[in-house]
């Protein structure tokens, strides 16, 4: 059995992604389909309380699919008797965290157009599966690693600036498809 840092399972997001499962996250949604039915925000509240304590404390698994989570949502609104809020409710995927360090390992060092491919490909796996919010984290690690330095140069500064440009330009192009997408660097 893998031991999981928060004793939730992961979101699976794709066959390539996974996410943390994220109580805020849940809160919101359920909280903007409470907004669309009669039924109070505090509810939206203790339903989040109650599936966190089933996915840490019943749940067998150590991943989900975003779907199933939502169904068992679902059912379990509906055998409460909140047809309108289960109806509400849509499925939206977590937040994505992907750490720049890890893709910059798997490029290799000093192999700058491998990284970014790989970067391309998790960034557009990632929103193409409906993740509005992606946090890419470790900027600094990752330009020192690929860069094979350990004091910053000014070659660090350009890659970082190019990696940051790259990011916001693909963020802009699937921003047209999906205009809640938000991206983090840091």
């Amino acid at each position: 059995m893998i031991a999981l840092p928060s004793s939730l399972p992961l979101i699976k997001i794709s066959p390539d992604n996974l996410a943390a499962c994220d109580a805020d996250w849940l809160r919101r949604h359920l909280r903007e389909a409470a907004a669309r039915t009669e039924v109070p925000e505090w509810f939206a509240d203790d339903v989040v309380a109650g599936v966190i304590t089933f996915l840490r404390n019943h749940y067998e698994g150590t991943t989900i699919t975003v779907d199933s989570l939502y169904d068992r949502i679902r059912e379990t609104l509906e055998n409460l008797g909140l047809k309108d809020l289960a109806q509400e409710l849509t499925p939206a995927a977590p937040p994505m965290r992907i750490c720049l360090t890890d893709l910059a390992r798997k490029a290799g060092d000093g192999y700058e157009l491998a990284f970014f491919q790989l970067l391309e490909q998790r960034f557009l796996s990632a929103t193409s599966n409906g993740v509005e919010h992606v946090y890419f984290y470790d900027l600094r690690k990752c330009v020192q690693h690929l860069t094979s330095v350990r004091k910053w140069t000014r070659r660090c500064e350009n890659l970082q600036n190019e990696i940051t440009g790259f990011l916001e330009h693909e963020a802009r192009k699937f921003g047209q498809q999906s205009p809640n997408l938000s991206l983090a660097i840091c």
